[in-house]
């Protein structure tokens, strides 16, 4: 029984958790351990009370770690609706240059607005979508410093795909990607200038940002997963009440996900609440929406502009403390 003699560096306390987590590894049974403390302790208690002590004593012990592990986790500084040509300055996220984790893109970087269905009244090409897009984001990344980049679609991204299999024969559409994200990100592109009869080519972001260190990631999807948050840009939108939000909190539970909070893209409002054992927040969009006003006249409730900053513990749960919305109107 020497190895459990009380070091002369250990205080009693330390001593104390060390046989008792002899015995939780089964080296040493409580009656043991009571007569190893009582010993090297000059006490005479019993094994239940020892047992009780250092039952109560561990609660403590994983209740303080609880307390250490909410500020070691990752920050996600999550972006959505963008819109681009119609974005916000990317000096809105200047101060989170450094002090994030990951970058989040939720959904409908670009608006496709020259190919969609709405009144063109802004106008600006496919091509030059894709170009200040693509500038955005390395002048984004640039500033934020990242460890990495997690991107899906949204609606207005997939008008891309939608438009060419309009206008394309089907054998064409096979030449083509879903979305100028894939180009952006993960394909890279030419751009043939007809009047200036030159072309350029430019290099996807992963290839960018390859030497950087940072991290991208293009899910060729509507959603992501970082950890136990689920980031959603569905193609459905209700415009009643928490409905979107409801929609897509019964799709995740009824495909048997795991997640204990939803962001939600799409719906140009902020807000959170609770539905089941999750969280639900509306992130906003980071337009400007008085440039893009699609609903005007309509009497629809206005959009709301703003971003979420998403803490999660290094076990990838959510920080509800510290997780917030910001508003940018």
């Amino acid at each position: 029984m020497g190895c459990y003699n009380k070091r002369p560096e250990e205080t009693s306390d330390d001593f104390f958790v060390r046989i008792g987590n002899a015995v939780l590894a089964r080296e040493l049974t409580w009656d043991g351990a009571s007569k190893v403390l009582n010993d090297e302790l000059g006490k005479n208690f019993g094994e239940c009370a020892y047992r009780k002590r250092f039952k109560a004593f561990r609660a403590g012990m994983q209740y303080q770690e609880s307390l250490s592990n909410r500020d070691v986790g990752t920050c996600i500084l999550s972006i959505s609706d963008l819109h681009i040509p119609f974005q916000k300055p990317i000096e809105t996220f200047s101060e989170y240059a450094g002090k994030i984790d990951i970058l989040q893109i939720n959904g409908d970087l670009v608006d496709c607005s020259s190919i969609s269905r709405f009144l063109k009244v802004y106008r600006k090409s496919p091509m030059e979508e894709i170009l200040i897009a693509r500038q955005y984001m390395i002048d984004l990344i640039e500033m934020l410093q990242p460890k990495k980049v997690v991107i899906n679609y949204g609606n207005h991204d997939l008008r891309f795909q939608n438009y060419l299999a309009k206008n394309l024969d089907t054998d064409l559409l096979e030449l083509m990607p879903k979305t100028s994200l894939e180009l952006i990100f993960v394909d890279g592109f030419n751009h043939y200038n007809k009047e200036l009869h030159t072309k350029v080519h430019y290099d996807p972001l992963i290839d960018v940002f390859k030497d950087s260190g940072i991290e991208i990631v293009y899910n060729d999807t509507w959603f992501s997963f970082v950890g136990e948050t689920i980031f959603v840009h569905p193609l459905a939108y209700s415009s009643g009440m928490l409905k979107t939000a409801e929609k897509a909190y019964r799709y995740f539970k009824d495909n048997d996900y795991f997640f204990d909070n939803i962001v939600m893209a799409h719906t140009h409002k902020t807000g959170h609440y609770d539905i089941g054992n999750s969280v639900i927040y509306e992130q906003g969009c980071c337009c400007e929406t008085s440039k893009m006003d699609y609903a005007d006249g309509k009497l629809t409730p206005s959009q709301r502009e703003g971003f979420i900053l998403v803490y999660q513990d290094k076990f990838g749960r959510l920080n509800e403390d510290k997780t917030r919305i910001v508003r940018l109107n």
